[in-house]
């Protein structure tokens, strides 16, 4: 009988021996399956550019895109610039141009940052801004981009930010959700000024496209390739590109396209 039980207890041992071990290489593969996957970088680990240099069409065009593809994750990427906001190169297995994305990450923050970042849009609204390096201005273009709204305590916003200056001189068109909205915004001195608004159904978690084209004052705004609504201001008549959000919004952008309009950009 003792020897009975003592071969039960070395195989009670052996069992929960395996199991532990088990247990504990599963641990492990959750762990390595929850690290973000970054991309490789070029040769020598720098920082690999993105397609501004890449022209669609002809190359006589002076088109521009950029998809953040020959970036690396979890870093700003190596031509863009933020001006305002935690602006990284995000995974997104579902993007237009798949992987790589521009958005500003919901995770990776410190919490007292993340809940800072709360309370400040509680009592105050913050843009998010970043631009290309390059200083080019341009005066009439069609400006274009996939973006998704994703997160945000107050809502998700994704704007094409034309005719930029500095923080406190620009064009946005922005799309809000929940608040099912696509607008043309005016920011003059630091102030947002509204200039046109319609309704529009926007969903967090869906990639959608949208489009300005602008020529002299006069600005024409799609959703999806549908036009929106035609809008004049004559406020700004040059600038640079780039994107926009607000407050603690989560937004991504991807396969970003500038398209000057005769001989409209310059240094």
């Amino acid at each position: 009988m003792t020897e009975n039980k003592c071969v039960q207890r070395h195989a009670l041992w052996a069992f929960a021996f395996a199991c532990t071990l088990t247990m504990a290489a599963g641990a492990a593969a959750l762990a390595a399956g929850n690290q973000p996957v970054v991309k490789a970088a070029g040769a020598g680990g720098a920082s690999a550019p993105s397609n501004a240099a890449k022209s669609d069409g002809s190359k006589s065009d002076g088109s521009k895109t950029w998809d953040f593809d020959h970036d690396r994750g979890y870093q700003l990427p190596q031509d863009w610039t933020a001006v305002s906001g935690s602006w990284k190169v995000l995974i997104d297995r579902d993007a237009p141009s798949e992987p790589n994305t521009l958005g500003l990450p919901g995770y990776g923050l410190p919490r007292t940052r993340q809940v800072k970042l709360w309370l400040d849009s509680f009592f105050s609204t913050h843009y998010l801004l970043a631009i290309p390096k390059e200083a080019t201005e341009y005066t009439d273009f069609s400006y274009e981009a996939a973006f998704k709204p994703w997160g945000g305590a107050w809502g998700s916003y994704a704007g094409l930010v034309f005719r930029y200056t500095d923080p406190q001189n620009y064009y946005v068109l922005a799309a809000a959700c929940p608040k099912d909205s696509l607008a043309l915004y005016r920011m003059s001195g630091g102030q947002l000024n509204l200039i046109k608004e319609v309704p529009a159904t926007v969903e967090r978690g869906r990639w959608y496209t949208f489009k300005v084209d602008a020529r002299g004052g006069n600005f024409t705004a799609y959703l999806d390739g549908k036009r929106m609504f035609q809008a004049q201001d004559g406020a700004f008549a040059k600038g640079r590109i780039g994107v926009w959000s607000q407050n603690d919004s989560r937004v991504s952008f991807d396969n970003i396209k500038l398209t000057p309009v005769g001989s409209s950009p310059s240094a």
